[in-house]
């Protein structure tokens, strides 16, 4: 066989390795976009990702992570790595106005329950917890109290649970000087 035969079969098989190989990962990253999805929500179509969305008239924004259509209606998911396997109530409250900000700009219904995949920062596991989320009200509530504490308006802020819940508050600044 010639050279250049050789070399022709050799860039061939190198190129058809570099698709295979490309192929494959496209779809190891679909199975770890999946990798600790509740059973329900494995295989939904999935309908938004890493949007920001907006309620005008609500005056809320917000930026979801996943929104899965799952029996007509859109389903949350907001993914979250941490040293423990934990869902706190700031989850709770982001996928509350997620909803609210997703229903109104899209106007499609979107469920009262929603998900917090948490993924092990050492071991990379993940875990799915279930969660209800707020009422509009409840989220309106909470807007309209931090929009009031923000400006020095209603009841001042309550004190952190701990020291380091305190450092890493986001309104540390205001907080001090106000105390």
């Amino acid at each position: 066989m010639a050279p250049e035969a050789i070399g022709l079969l050799t860039v061939l098989g190198m190129v058809v390795v570099a698709t295979l190989y490309s192929l494959s990962r496209r779809r190891d990253d679909f199975a770890d976009d999946e990798r600790g999805l509740p059973a329900s929500l494995r295989g939904a179509r999935l309908v938004h990702a890493e949007k920001t969305f907006r309620s005008t008239g609500k005056r809320l924004v917000a930026r979801l992570d996943r929104a899965y259509e799952l029996e007509g209606e859109l389903v949350l998911v907001e993914f979250k790595t941490r040293g423990r396997d934990a869902v706190y109530m700031a989850d709770v409250i982001e996928l509350s106005v997620q909803r609210v900000a997703l229903q109104d700009e899209s106007k499609a219904p979107v469920s009262k329950t929603a998900w917090v995949v948490v993924q092990n920062a050492a071991t990379g596991q993940r875990a799915s917890h279930r969660v209800s989320l707020m009422s509009t009200q409840q989220v309106l509530e909470l807007r309209d109290r931090y929009l009031d504490v923000n400006v020095g308006r209603g009841a001042p802020a309550m004190t952190a649970r701990s020291e380091k819940q305190c450092a890493s508050c986001g309104h540390r600044s205001v907080c001090r000087d106000s105390t």
